[in-house]
C-alpha cells in the first residue's frame, strides 16, 4: 500500500460490507465450493496466469484512455500484482478479509482515475479468456465446473468493487456538502431533476427526439 492510499485511509473506518457481499453472494449464486474448485486446478491455472497477464496488460496498454492511467516503467509490478491476485483465486483460501480488500482495491482505482467501465470490462475479458482455456483444456462437463466457479468469483468481486465505487463516491459527495454546510438532500434533488431532464430529451421509444 503506498504513502498516499496510507494517507487517503488514516482515520477512516473500514466500511462493513458483509451485507453488500450477502446480496451479491445471493444474485449470482457463489457458494464457498467455489473454491475448492479452482483449488484443485491451481497448478493448470498458474500455468494459464502468464497468458492471463499478458493479455491482460497488452489490451490496457495498447488502448489510449486505459494506457494513460499507468505510471512509466510500472508494467512488470502491475503484472506481478495480477499474477497474485489470480493466484489467490485458486489458493482454496479465503482470508476472513478478502472482500474487504477488495474494497481497498477499487478505493486504489478511484485513486488511480480508473473507471469503473475499465474493471468491468477488463473483468469480462478475464473471463472470456478463461472460458477459453477451459473449453481448450477439459471436457465439456469439467470445462463447465471450473470455469463457471471462476464465473461467480470473479462476477461477485467485479460487483462489490463497483459497488464500492459507488458507496465511496456517494461518501465523498455528501461529507463534502457537510463541509461546504448544504443539504445532503441537494444532491438527490439535482439528480432526480438532472434524470427528468434526460428523459424530457428522449423519445417514448428511448432513442433522443
Amino acid at each position: 500500500m503506498n504513502d498516499q492510499l496510507q494517507q487517503t485511509l488514516h482515520g477512516t473506518a473500514m466500511p462493513d460490507i458483509s451485507e453488500n457481499v450477502e446480496i451479491i453472494s445471493t444474485l449470482m449464486d457463489y457458494c464457498e465450493d467455489d473454491w475448492e474448485v479452482l483449488k484443485s486446478e491451481a497448478r493448470q491455472i498458474s500455468e494459464w496466469s502468464p497468458d492471463l497477464v499478458k493479455i491482460f496488460y497488452d489490451t490496457l496498454y495498447s488502448y489510449e484512455k486505459t494506457a494513460s492511467v499507468f505510471h512509466e516503467g510500472e508494467r512488470p509490478k502491475v503484472e506481478e500484482r495480477l499474477a497474485r491476485w489470480i493466484a489467490s483465486l485458486a489458493s482454496g483460501t479465503k482470508e476472513k478479509d478478502f472482500w474487504q480488500h477488495q474494497w481497498i482495491i477499487a478505493l486504489v482505482h478511484i485513486q488511480r482515475g480508473v473507471r469503473n467501465i475499465y474493471v468491468l470490462g477488463m473483468m469480462n475479458r478475464l473471463q472470456q479468456i478463461i472460458l477459453q482455456k477451459c473449453m481448450e483444456t477439459y471436457e465439456q462437463p469439467k470445462a463447465l465446473r471450473v470455469y463457471t466457479a471462476f464465473l461467480r468469483l470473479s462476477g461477485v468481486i467485479a460487483a462489490l468493487i463497483a459497488e464500492c465505487y459507488t458507496e465511496l463516491q456517494e461518501s465523498i459527495t455528501t461529507q463534502g456538502l457537510s463541509m461546504a454546510g448544504l443539504n445532503p438532500g441537494l444532491v438527490q434533488r439535482i439528480r432526480e431533476l438532472q434524470i427528468g431532464k434526460m428523459m424530457g430529451q428522449m423519445g417514448s421509444d428511448g432513442r433522443a427526439s
